[in-house]
């Protein structure tokens, strides 16, 4: 029989963790018509438009507070490939249908989702139902004896 060493949670919290991310990532793929692959390279390029903006002096947090165009950075195709591990036909394939649909922007350095994009309804009810998953995948990992600061 196997031994557990006290306050060892770390099977538990990769469980819950697993669990969380698969359900995170269906919820994602739904708010994309089903369409995960669309939604991972929608959100590659959004958050790789503003990672740098996560200082705490310039980073913006309310639901209204939205980075200007000016402050959000291309991503090129080559970091989006790089990033989202997939062959690049398929992501090239998914920026192409992105920018028909209009919530993305070739610009010479890369491409861009604009910040119009983030004002939409449909958006922010998706701001909030990934806030409330995360929430959630907090509070699971905290239930499964996860605790901010554990490096074991």
């Amino acid at each position: 029989m196997a031994t557990q060493t006290v306050g060892d949670n770390r099977r538990a919290v990769v469980r819950v963790l697993a669990h969380e991310v698969m359900r995170g990532l269906r919820d994602l793929a739904l708010l994309y018509e089903g369409d995960l692959i669309r939604a991972l390279v929608f959100t590659a390029i959004s958050s790789s438009n503003t990672l740098h903006l996560h200082e705490a002096d310039t980073r913006y947090a309310s639901i209204y507070d939205l980075p200007p165009d000016r402050e959000r950075r291309p991503v090129t195709m080559e970091d989006l490939v790089d990033s989202l591990l997939m062959p690049r036909e398929i992501v090239e394939r998914y920026v192409a249908i992105l920018c028909a649909e209009g919530v993305c922007e070739s610009t010479p350095s890369g491409y861009v989702v604009p910040t119009a994009v983030f004002t939409r309804p449909e958006m922010l009810d998706g701001l909030n139902e990934f806030y409330t998953g995360t929430v959630r995948l907090v509070t699971a990992l905290q239930n499964a004896g996860f605790r901010v600061g554990d490096a074991r």
